[in-house]
């Protein structure tokens, strides 16, 4: 969350508010300047005289979202009965609802609930009232400590110890109620790919799964979501685009795929190890690299993001380079694309990278990747491959845009949930799965907020063999991950997987889309943290 507009507030107050040509004018002070003050009487004069309570000020925030950051429980009351509007938002998205529950004003959220106020709202970050409260609050620590210098010299004072013990309270007075989680069906349509069962006859808790569903039908972007239990499909739904053959880009979900690949290419002896060096797959570039430390990055390298070529999302010139050109031809980049680091000494998230490692296994297999991967990896798991497709030099790309369905995503997981087995039958070997489930590097953080985390649930960062892994509450797993919220996320102790999919957000690279991502991922890990032990 980028603090709710820390700025919410730094009020365009200073200026007061009149109404002329009134029966009752309002009084000088502006009705922002008497919200922020706690002066219910100047508020009410303002209500009789009729005045705009819903008017914005340079922020957006009207004076029910600014009583309510504030802490003027009689003003919000007021305000309240008055008739102003709950839902408004300011410019970052946040409703009064929101800015009360961050900040734990208990009673305005009382008072906003039973105002009818929308609990399932969502801000800028995709965040809703009840994920604002719902995470560790050492987590968001930070973010109070923002509040607080910006809007100390207003009048906030924020009394941690409180918080600390209120935000479990107010994220239980902002859960769904029963009888909208009981309206709620996750049924998965009868299929022969997989056994249908229920959560309470695998040991889950029916309500928590609604709960999930019913956060997930809030999100723009989603396409689909399924759990699958004890190799059991329990809960499955589609939504806004989505549907159970739908076959559409599942982003860099695809560099798992290529791992799969390249798995499957050492074991049937077109590899011979992952310590080969890259530079043998690419004779024709003999003489035109300069940097000596290329000629060691190998195999392993490349599937651990440890190469030493550059985040190429995180800097325009490389992002521009790759994904903003019309001719997609990535391979000189193995050239002109510098090294950060030296190989094997650092994490840089490189989608150069992976798709190095499919032309790499293509030339080594002598075959189209597609051709290659829907014999060997998806017709074995009773799968296919939709739409993949290809750079300027004819190659499948290895880190993007291939076409799968949702249960499909689904098998692909069980294979690495199972030790690299379908159904009994052997898919991929049980040293490749672990090997490409290990964490390589730790404590990855690729967003400007501190620590190792994605999102408000994702913790302690990891990545493997172009898999990535995490915690969320009491669980450990490893996941599968696209832009835009594609998911393959392997719950090992409960015996789960669960599967997104959604948007792959082509007109919003990188940040610009993780509103929509990012809510994706909260509530999937949102519900990850809610699940006990077994």
């Amino acid at each position: 969350m980028k603090a709710i507009t820390v700025a919410i507030l730094v009020v365009a107050l200073l200026t007061p508010l009149r109404v002329f040509g009134q029966e009752n004018p309002p009084p000088d002070v502006s009705l922002h300047i008497a919200a922020l003050q706690g002066n219910v009487e100047a508020v009410r004069q303002h209500i009789k005289a009729g005045s705009d309570l819903d008017e914005k000020d340079a922020w957006g925030s009207t004076p029910l979202i600014i009583a309510a950051t504030f802490g003027k429980t009689d003003v919000a009351r007021a305000l309240i009965e008055a008739g102003a509007d709950l839902d408004l938002k300011n410019n970052d998205g946040s409703t009064a609802l929101f800015s009360a529950a961050f900040l734990c004003r208990k009673e305005i959220v009382e008072a906003l609930l039973e105002g009818g106020a929308d609990r399932y709202l969502r801000n800028n970050d995709g965040t809703t009232p009840m994920d604002a409260v719902a995470a560790p609050f050492e987590d968001v620590k930070y973010i109070y400590d923002l509040f607080q210098e910006a809007l100390g010299p207003v009048g906030l004072l924020l009394n941690y110890e409180h918080i600390r013990t209120t935000r479990p309270q107010i994220a239980e007075m902002l859960r769904p109620r029963t009888e909208e989680l009981e309206a709620v069906d996750y049924t998965p349509p009868v299929g022969d790919d997989w056994k249908v069962s229920t959560p309470a006859e695998q040991g889950l808790d029916p309500m928590l799964v609604a709960e999930l569903y019913l956060d997930a039908a809030g999100l723009e972007t989603l396409y689909g979501l399924l759990i699958i239990k004890n190799d059991h499909l329990i809960a499955e739904d589609y939504f806004n685009k989505g549907a159970i053959d739908q076959l559409s880009a599942r982003q860099s979900i695809t560099k798992s795929y290529t791992s799969a690949l390249v798995g499957l290419a050492l074991e049937q002896g077109y590899l011979t190890s992952v310590d080969q060096k890259m530079v043998d797959f690419f004779p024709e570039l003999a003489g035109q690299i300069k940097d000596p430390r290329k000629e060691q990055i190998t195999i392993r390298h490349l599937l651990t993001m440890r190469g030493g070529y550059p985040d190429d999302e995180l800097d325009p010139q490389y992002l521009d380079s790759l994904f903003f050109t019309d001719n997609w031809h990535w391979l000189p980049h193995i050239v002109d694309f510098p090294l950060l680091n030296d190989p094997g000494t650092a994490f840089n998230y490189s989608n150069l990278t992976s798709h190095l490692l499919a032309v790499i296994v293509a030339r080594a297999v002598g075959a189209d990747l597609k051709t290659y991967g829907q014999e060997h990896l998806f017709s074995p798991m009773g799968a296919r491959v939709g739409a993949w497709t290809r750079d300027a030099d004819d190659y499948r790309f290895g880190c993007f845009e291939i076409s799968v369905t949702a249960r499909d995503m689904a098998k692909f997981g069980k294979v690495y949930l199972n030790g690299g087995r379908y159904d009994g039958n052997r898919i991929l070997s049980t040293d490749w799965v672990e090997a490409s489930l290990e964490r390589y590097s730790e404590g990855i953080n690729r967003s400007d907020e501190p620590g190792s985390r994605t999102g408000r649930y994702f913790r302690d960062i990891g990545y493997g063999y172009q898999w990535w892994s995490a915690t969320a509450g009491a669980h450990h797993f490893d996941y599968a991950a696209g832009h835009g919220g594609n998911l393959i996320i392997l719950l090992h102790d409960l015996d789960m997987i669960i599967v997104t999919t959604a948007d792959p957000l082509y007109e919003l690279p990188a940040a610009a889309g993780w509103r929509y991502e990012g809510g994706i991922i909260d509530v999937v890990g949102k519900f990850i943290a809610s699940l006990p032990k077994e």
